[in-house]
């Protein structure tokens, strides 16, 4: 429990919650929702892209590593540009992960611990680690508790393609090469099936939290 191996002193002062789930399931949704009810949320995809903002590092080591074609015409990361060089190609993807994949995990550490540090009295000693890769990287381990979120393939295909401006093939490729929600439910202590109402997901939501809620409160109060 805790994994200060893993997360330093914060390791022991909270329970660290790894929320994951397919490309279009809705951890988004999932992640408001959670943080209205009083968890605090750490978005792995918004730090990748905090973490190759001009003038970091990880931003000037991308640009030697794949050219200027990865740059936007503001002089940033074009991410979609970034994603259709490595889509496909193992050992393109690979250099890309051991790039940001470091730089990421740093942020998420320091986020962690400064929640451990500012915790006041009448909080959920809790946070939550959004990052759709945590089954796919083997990583599930590392976490107290994780929770998934799941919507059929067809509603993920119509949510990419209508929202998103995916082609059907794109948006199939993209589910295809991440791992099956079969494989995540098998990792998963709590499952939250997105194939509903907005407000029934706010109900698994819910549920969710108070399952949450009521470990984090007996194991680190």
């Amino acid at each position: 429990m805790g994994h200060p191996e893993v997360w330093g002193t914060a390791g022991g002062r909270l329970l660290i919650v790894g929320l994951t789930g397919g490309i279009a399931s809705g951890k988004t949704e999932v992640d408001r929702e959670l943080e209205r009810l009083g968890l605090p949320v750490v978005d792995a995809d918004v730090l990748a892209r905090q973490v190759v903002e001009p003038g970091t590092p990880t931003y000037d080591t991308l640009v030697r590593q794949f050219g200027d074609c990865v740059l936007d015409a503001h002089g940033c990361i074009d991410r979609a540009a970034l994603a259709s060089i490595v889509f496909g190609d193992e050992e393109k993807l690979g250099q890309l992960n051991s790039i940001t994949h470091p730089a990421i995990f740093q942020e998420m550490i320091r986020r962690v611990t400064e929640r451990a540090e500012t915790l006041r009295d009448g909080e959920v000693p809790a946070i939550v680690v959004d990052a759709a890769l945590i089954v796919d990287a083997g990583v599930s381990g590392v976490f107290d508790l994780i929770v998934v979120v799941t919507a059929d393939v067809e509603t993920r295909v119509r949510r990419m393609t209508s929202e998103r401006g995916m082609s059907q093939a794109e948006a199939r490729g993209r589910i295809g090469a991440q791992a099956p929600d079969s494989q995540r439910k098998a990792t998963a202590d709590i499952v939250i099936d997105n194939d509903s109402t907005i407000e029934e997901l706010y109900r698994r939501v819910l549920e969710a939290f108070e399952r949450i809620a009521e470990q984090a409160r007996r194991d680190y109060s």
